[in-house]
Order: C-alpha cells, then structure tokens, then sequence
C-alpha cells in the first residue's frame, strides 16, 4: 500500500473520531502499516505473547485474566475499520470499509482463537455489506435504465427511490452489526453476524 493510500485510511478514521495512535494501531493490525520496532511509549509498555503490546489483564477480581492487546486482540479492530463506510463517498465508502473488514482477517486470525473468530465473522459481514451494496447499486441502475427507455420524456419512474431502500437497508444493518461488534468484543466475547459465510470455520 502506497503511502498516499494509507494517509487516505488514517485521515478516514481520525475524522471517524479515533486517535493517532487507535487510528495506527487499527492499521498496524489491519496489516496496512509497518509493525512498531518496540513496546514503548504503549500503556504499560508489555508486549504480549503474540508480538503487539498489550495493556494490563482484564477480566473479575480474582478470576482468569487473558490480557488484551490494545484494541485488537478479541478481533475488534475489523469492525473499527467498518466504521470507513460513514465516509463521505457514497457506494464507494461502503466497498472500502467491506474489503477493510476482509482484508483485517488474515492477521487477526494469527493473534489468538477468540481474535481469529471475530475476526471471520467480521470478514464475512464485510464481504457482505460490499457485494450486496454492489449488487443494488449495479441492478437499479439497470433497472433504471431499461425503464427510460422509450420515455419521450426520458424521465421514467422514480427509480431513484428504489436505489436508496436497499442501500438504505444495509446502511442500517452495517450500522448495528459495527456498534454490537464493538461491544462485544471490547467485552472478550465472540460476535457472529447474520452474513454469508465467505469465510468458514477452522476444520475439524
């Protein structure tokens, strides 16, 4: 990835409100940044089983404690990067922030099974949220166009009306599936999303 691209990606999140550094690591974990040469200057300054820093372990008083690297080790940082579909590009927004979400799959799933599971079902909503917003996209207009055919008047029905409701739909969706996958991976719990499955489970 050009250095331009990425520029793109950082500026993208930052106006999503993150941070510098939230907006780096989400990239770092993403693969589309060089990794840190060390732990310093990260809370804590540990450096976890895996290689990325990690803050100190969480989880009840007295209970097991796993230790979460910060804001990637349950997987969350793929529904960070869905976040990139509220950019101000519409249709094209929604293709980056799916392929964002796939493209975070590879190197999550090398962190730890409860990253590589999020992580999965986060690729397979991402690949969704893209194909079926394509796939709208590319059949109203279709539609569309075969219907102001023959139209002296070149107007047709109001097919742009047809072409918000299911980008709407997904939109929607996208938008709840991003806020409960937050959640539940900040929480250490796996999230799997009504998606088609792209991308199948471990074999047995």
């Amino acid at each position: 990835m050009s250095s331009t691209d990425r520029q793109t990606l950082v500026h993208g999140l930052l106006r999503q409100g993150f941070s510098p550094e939230e907006a780096e690591l989400a990239l770092l974990d993403a693969g589309l940044a060089p990794p840190a040469p060390s732990a310093a200057g990260y809370p804590g300054g540990h450096v976890g089983p895996y290689g990325p820093p990690v803050n100190p372990p969480y989880g009840p008083p007295g209970g097991p404690s796993y230790g979460r690297a910060v804001t990637q080790a349950t997987g969350r940082t793929p529904y960070l990067l869905g976040l990139l579909a509220w950019l101000p590009v519409p249709i094209v927004s929604a293709v980056v922030a799916g392929l964002a979400m796939v493209l975070a799959y590879p190197r999550q799933r090398r962190l730890s099974p409860l990253a590589a599971e999020n992580a999965r079902a986060a690729a397979n909503w991402g690949a969704t949220y893209a194909l079926g917003t394509l796939v709208s996209f590319a059949l109203t207009v279709a539609t569309g166009l075969l219907l102001t055919q023959g139209d002296p008047d070149g107007e047709g029905p109001a097919w742009p009306v047809a072409f918000a409701v299911p980008i709407l739909v997904l939109g929607v969706m996208h938008l709840v599936i991003i806020i409960r996958g937050l959640r539940r991976t900040d929480r250490g719990e796996v999230y799997r999303p009504v998606a088609v499955p792209f991308f199948g489970g471990p074999r047995p």
